[in-house]
């Protein structure tokens, strides 16, 4: 449906005005800058929904393609095992706690929303502007990580990184994205922008309110 695809485009486009993920700049800041034009972009419309009812999705993505051999450009996502392991210690501290349920850990699934928009450019990368914000002669700079950058996930992983070990945390060794707080026994894995942690209810609440007054979320 052209009307709410329209729609939720003109969303998208509101939260990136939101959290300023582009500057618009000259064109001549470009070429002078990295000698080449503005990367691509390109809309990804999708219905997450059904024809009876709609839930139209709109995101603006980068057409990053790799063109050269580096290999820095690395984000780590944890094994299976890792989330397996959670899911265990749910069950034998949790729910099969002696029997006491309210006793036991529990286990959050905790979504952050527009997660690499939360993310600070690490490199001079300018985009085509979209149509829908088109200005003639005029680009944008990053600001933040789209999605489609080359090093989107990476500069996403340093940011909850960060926001992690400010709140105590320890990553693990074998794996960055499983961590430990070792004053609040909380253990969490994060994949991507999904955060699965397991911990007693009052220490869930506290990391609830902390992640809360960072990010946006959704929790499952």
């Amino acid at each position: 449906d052209p009307a709410l695809v329209y729609q939720a485009r003109c969303e998208e486009l509101e939260e990136f005005k939101r959290y300023e993920v582009y500057d618009k700049v000259p064109l001549e800041d470009c070429y002078r800058i990295t000698g080449k034009p503005p990367i691509g972009i390109r809309w990804v419309d999708v219905n997450k929904g059904d024809e009876v009812n709609p839930n139209y999705r709109s995101r603006l993505v980068v057409k990053e393609i790799k063109k050269d051999k580096r290999e820095d450009l690395f984000a780590a996502t944890p094994p299976i095992e890792a989330l397996r392991m959670l899911f265990s210690l749910a069950v034998t501290q949790g729910i099969g706690y002696t029997g006491q349920r309210y006793k036991g850990m529990k286990i959050d699934f905790i979504d952050v929303k527009k997660a690499y928009l939360n993310a600070k450019a690490t490199r001079d990368i300018f985009i085509q502007l979209p149509d829908e914000d088109h200005e003639p002669g005029m680009c944008g700079k990053l600001k933040k990580a789209m999605y489609g950058t080359r090093d989107g996930a990476q500069n996403w992983e340093d940011e909850y990184m960060t926001f992690m070990r400010d709140l105590g945390f320890i990553s693990g060794s074998s794996t960055p994205c499983v961590f430990y707080h070792p004053g609040r026994n909380l253990r969490a894995v994060v994949h991507g922008d999904d955060f699965t942690i397991l911990g007693h209810e009052q220490e869930l609440d506290w990391f609830r309110d902390r992640i809360t007054k960072k990010y946006e979320i959704k929790i499952g």
